[in-house]
């Protein structure tokens, strides 16, 4: 895998006829940008207002998120996630502090390494708690294989490990 760390740049992708603009910044790893680019691709459609990189009033920042407003509408509350992404990282604390607080919201957690540790983890940060919605490891090995030449994203049937966790 590359590790091009050092500089700044974008990366712009395509999916069905989308485009995405993603900003690789300074220390950033490329399968990292590469993650969030192919989670776009891959959730766009299921989720048509995901954002990327945004922050959403929440101590946590999500790598992509899609929020919605509560039922009723807004005056009855600030818009609530109702997808959520990670591309990378996350530590247990973070994903119990998530799951507590938004038990309603579609969690992906997209890794390019074995799975094992990670599944573990998501499934302890779960103990206990009564979550809703989906909650999904992806494994897509080098995430930058999915990639094209010009911009696109070819994520072919079966290339991406998936584990579904809860509900």
């Amino acid at each position: 895998m590359a590790r091009d760390l050092a500089l700044d740049r974008t990366l712009t992708v395509r999916s069905g006829g989308a485009k995405l603009v993603l900003r690789k910044r300074r220390g950033e790893s490329i399968e990292h940008v590469a993650t969030k680019a192919v989670l776009w691709a891959l959730y766009r459609e299921r989720y048509p207002a995901l954002a990327v990189e945004v922050p959403i009033g929440d101590a946590f920042k999500p790598d992509l998120v899609m929020l919605a407003p509560p039922p009723g509408g807004l005056a009855y509350g600030p818009e609530r996630p109702v997808f959520w992404a990670e591309a990378g990282k996350v530590s247990e604390a973070k994903w119990r502090s998530l799951f507590r607080r938004f038990p309603e919201t579609h969690f992906v957690a997209a890794k390019w390494t074995r799975l094992g540790p990670h599944e573990t983890l998501l499934r302890r940060a779960l103990s206990g708690r009564r979550h809703r919605a989906t909650v999904e490891l992806l494994g897509l090995g080098d995430p930058t294989r999915f990639l094209t030449p010009g911009g696109g994203i070819v994520v072919p049937e079966g290339a991406v490990e998936r584990v579904v966790i809860a509900p």
